[in-house]
């Protein structure tokens, strides 16, 4: 692939929750910047096409399986040769109500958006390299929660709390939680009923929850890579927590959805 700039050249790369949305284009932009990469999501068919793109190596792996989660890692390691960075972008974002918000979809959006996220970064800690970085995607809406969204903003916010518990515990990692903020072609709808989406969106815009303009898929992947990038070569510093919004041209009008 063409490549617009080297600076991720070299760097061993694993990409979870890569078969669409943000982890497929972060695979993409780092693999454009030089990167060796290899991605992991539920999807393998998507999986088995995007590493024909980047020349890279695909693994089928349901992140709520921690079995699955340690051997995906170990396995993707070795094909790299080393692991210098993870990125995970895996997420689920049921929408419902809270009262309507039943016990197994608390569950899934925990099992999957926390504990998920805390056992890649469990599986991988052993096998970074000296200075090696892992990206954690986060919300940026943490703490100030949309209706609808229940589930997801809470297991968000836990997140938030694991990743400060393996700053204290383990302060020689670097670690970036990036909250991340509206952004296109996420495929964050997909399977959602069109009617609730409807109120929920007529919710969002009275609430001024919603931007006039989201941030662009490729303007959010590169950021990510950017991140993981800098970190990697300046390992005496960690930018820990990062925001990104949505930039609003002046005119711009209300996003839809």
């Amino acid at each position: 692939m063409s490549s617009q700039r080297a600076d991720a050249a070299g760097l061993r790369l694993l990409v979870v929750g890569a078969s669409s949305g943000i982890g497929h284009a972060v695979a993409v932009s780092a693999t454009e910047r030089g990167a060796k990469v290899a991605v992991a999501a539920r999807r393998i068919d998507l999986l088995n096409s995007l590493a024909e793109v980047t020349g890279g190596h695909a693994f089928e792996l349901d992140v709520e399986d921690s079995a699955a989660i340690n051997r995906v890692v170990n396995d993707a390691a070795d094909a790299l040769g080393g692991l210098d960075a993870v990125v995970f972008t895996s997420t689920v974002i049921p929408f419902a109500y809270i009262e309507d918000t039943d016990v197994a979809t608390w569950l899934h959006a925990f099992s999957v958006n926390t504990v998920g996220a805390n056992n890649v970064l469990r599986a991988a800690a052993p096998r970074l390299a000296e200075n090696g970085v892992v990206l954690v995607a986060s919300s940026y809406d943490v703490g100030r929660p949309r209706a609808g969204v229940a589930a997801y903003s809470a297991s968000k916010a836990a997140l938030d709390e694991i990743l400060h518990s393996w700053r204290i515990e383990h302060p020689e990692l670097s670690l970036i939680r990036v909250g991340v903020g509206p952004t296109d072609d996420t495929e964050i709808l997909r399977g959602a009923d069109r009617d609730l989406l409807d109120q929920l969106v007529a919710t969002w815009v009275a609430q001024g929850a919603l931007p006039a303009r989201m941030s662009a898929l490729r303007d959010v992947a590169n950021t990510l890579v950017s991140l993981v990038t800098t970190a990697y070569e300046n390992p005496t510093v960690v930018p820990e927590v990062v925001q990104l919004a949505p930039r609003i041209k002046k005119g711009a009008g209300r996003a839809s959805k």
